[in-house]
């Protein structure tokens, strides 16, 4: 199968010279080295990756549910993760994933889409439907939500994966956007029209665990329609911001960082919004869990965008990640 090719691709191929060719991350030095004098002149270095996109098959089907456990942290073991990777690439040439060693090598990101409306009847559906409107629930957000995820057949709502390993930049977001964008187009009209009317997007954060120990006596998660009930401080990766929590007159400060950095400016799109916590929790030995180590813990923020909102989203976010270089 040949490489997908990019909304840039088919516009300008010079566009996407700073996505696909020349993209550097950095250069991971070899545990086993002796720490010589050449290693630390490396240690500084960068290396060229090239990265390609592909459609979703059947090779990636481990890479895939090695990514969307991430997606659902601890409470991982929820879900039918099998299920949803199988129903990803049921799908055809809906999606896109990333990678770097050719169509046979493992998928180092991915995005795309999922109709929970004409999916309604399958177990994974029903088990992310169902724990988002527990989630919501707490956040006293629940009709809102079910009113968005229980929409008439005419008014679809997807939900929209987008994760990644951590070395890869979010440059590749907004291509493998537009191009999610081109195949749901191609796809309406056919027996599996994509024209959904909201997406529903779930997106990791890490907060300070002493803000969490704060506020474990109030089990209800913060929650808002065009902002949080509790303001809390962000920090992003290229400038600050703060806010206070006046709530019963105490002053309450709490860090928290994306684990994307574009996410952060999806947020201005959203109509809902809400976060909650894990049901459940682990902090096992594994490199995921280092922000633990050093006093952060995980939760997700889960956003809703209407689809009059995307094309200024994906607008916002290229112009976002590019100044990222």
């Amino acid at each position: 199968m040949s490489r997908k090719r990019t909304h840039e691709d088919q516009t300008d191929d010079a566009e996407m010279h700073d996505v696909e060719k020349n993209t550097t991350v950095d250069k991971q030095l070899d545990p086993e080295s002796s720490g010589s004098e050449d290693d630390d002149d490396d240690a500084g270095s960068t290396v060229d990756v090239d990265f390609e996109f592909f459609e979703p098959t059947e090779i990636d089907f481990h890479g895939i549910k090695s990514l969307l456990k991430s997606s659902f942290g601890d409470d991982a073991q929820d879900f039918d993760i099998s299920g949803l990777a199988d129903l990803i690439l049921e799908q055809g040439e809906i999606g896109s994933t990333v990678k770097t060693d050719g169509e046979e090598s493992d998928p180092y990101a991915l995005l795309t889409v999922i109709d929970l409306n004409k999916n309604r009847e399958k177990p994974v559906v029903r088990q992310i439907k169902d724990y988002l409107l527990k989630k919501a629930e707490k956040a006293k957000v629940a009709a809102k939500l079910a009113d968005i995820l229980d929409a008439p057949d005419k008014q679809h709502t997807g939900l929209l994966i987008s994760e990644r390993v951590v070395n890869v930049p979010p440059q590749v977001v907004a291509p493998m956007l537009r191009m999610l964008v081109d195949e749901m187009k191609s796809a309406t009209g056919t027996d599996t029209p994509y024209n959904f009317e909201h997406f529903v997007i779930v997106c990791p954060l890490y907060r300070d665990t002493e803000a969490v120990a704060d506020d474990a006596d109030d089990d209800s998660d913060d929650a808002s329609e065009t902002g949080r009930k509790k303001p809390l401080v962000s920090i992003r990766r290229n400038g600050k911001s703060s806010a206070r929590d006046t709530t019963n007159n105490a002053m309450h400060m709490s860090l928290e960082t994306h684990v994307y950095a574009e996410e952060e400016f999806i947020e201005e799109f959203a109509c809902l919004k809400f976060d909650y916590k894990f049901t459940r929790t682990k902090r096992a030995a594994e490199s995921r869990n280092s922000f633990a180590d050093s006093g952060l813990s995980p939760f997700r923020r889960c956003l809703v965008v209407h689809k009059s909102k995307l094309s200024d989203l994906i607008d916002r976010l290229n112009d976002i990640v590019m100044s990222f270089v």
